[in-house]
């Protein structure tokens, strides 16, 4: 039990939790006696987090959990957070958390160890199933995640529609005379899950390939599924991906996008660096990431808004469409 579930319980915002508990500023007579008989039946001792805000009425420690920094999706919306955050006052804890579900748990649990007052999730990465790794850190603190739709108590996300995304994109090759597309992915997560289910919702005849590795390692297997199967279009889970496709096809001779049209997703800066430039998939990290953050804002200052928040993606259209 914490401060977010006394406010809760109470039916109160999170700041007059903090006025009463800290004796800090007026609270109603009803609305104190309410609080104080919700924390008299949980037995509840006022948090690092409750302390914090009798200092000067805000939250200053968020945690932010990416997978790989490396990766430009992660260091965009990090970018973004860092800065808005910093503008709103807060301090930040980035923790890189690697893949497994052990490494994932330690970064939550060492951010909660630190009495971080929020943790912000970065990538359907962090969507394992029905979302377990979420909804146990949401029991201690206010968890927010950027491009998963999650359900559940002091779960908050904002997120793009991919699958949408991806079948919108996938007609749109058709309209143009692509009669035998592919998709391309590399892991195994919520968010490539929803591109996939895109990609056959558009084209039941279409193959749908794994693809791992480096750079190098994609386009050399890429150039074995071209023997194979000749597309005539590919839809790939994300920029990286796209690039080594359109290498491999520089090195068979194959011109794009007149015999061979390429997608790419994430928007980033690879997709407007090659030659010919990538058209991509956008899904927002920037717009998803500052939404997040005035989501945060808007939670600890006690205003209301919707706990799941979804933008449209939108195709921008390169030479290699």
């Amino acid at each position: 039990m914490n401060i977010y579930d006394i406010a809760k319980k109470a039916d109160v915002s999170i700041a007059t939790v903090s006025r009463y508990i800290n004796k800090s500023g007026y609270v109603g007579k009803k609305t104190a006696e309410k609080i104080e008989s919700v924390i008299s039946h949980v037995g509840y001792t006022p948090s690092a987090a409750a302390k914090t805000l009798s200092k000067g009425g805000s939250f200053k420690l968020i945690g932010l959990v990416c997978c790989n920094i490396d990766d430009l999706y992660y260091a965009k919306s990090v970018s973004v957070l860092e800065k808005r955050l910093k503008i709103y006052g807060y301090d930040i804890i980035l923790s890189c958390t690697g893949e497994s579900i052990e490494e994932k748990e330690t970064s939550i649990n060492m951010l909660l160890s630190k009495n971080a007052d929020a943790i912000i999730f970065i990538g359907s990465v962090f969507m394992d199933g029905s979302g377990a790794l979420l909804k146990t850190a949401a029991k201690h603190v206010p968890c927010f995640i950027i491009n998963a739709l999650v359900r559940g108590e002091n779960i908050y996300c904002a997120y793009c529609d991919d699958r949408a995304a991806v079948r919108e994109t996938t007609q749109k090759l058709s309209e143009r005379g692509c009669r035998y597309p592919m998709f391309l992915y590399d892991v195994e997560t919520y968010g490539s899950e929803k591109k996939r289910l895109g990609f056959s919702d558009a084209c039941r005849n279409g193959h749908i390939e794994k693809i791992s590795g480096g750079f190098e390692e994609i386009s050399a297997a890429f150039g074995k599924l071209y023997d194979e199967f000749a597309p005539d279009a590919v839809v790939c889970s994300n920029d990286v991906i796209a690039a080594a496709v359109l290498n491999c096809a520089k090195k068979l001779g194959v011109p794009v996008p007149e015999k061979l049209k390429i997608v790419g997703h994430n928007n980033s800066l690879i997709s407007s660096c090659t030659a010919p430039s990538l058209t991509s998939i956008d899904n927002g990290a920037e717009e998803l990431s500052s939404i997040t953050a005035n989501n945060l804002l808007k939670l600890f200052n006690g205003e209301k808004f919707d706990a799941a928040i979804k933008i449209d993606y939108k195709l921008i259209e390169r030479e290699s469409f």
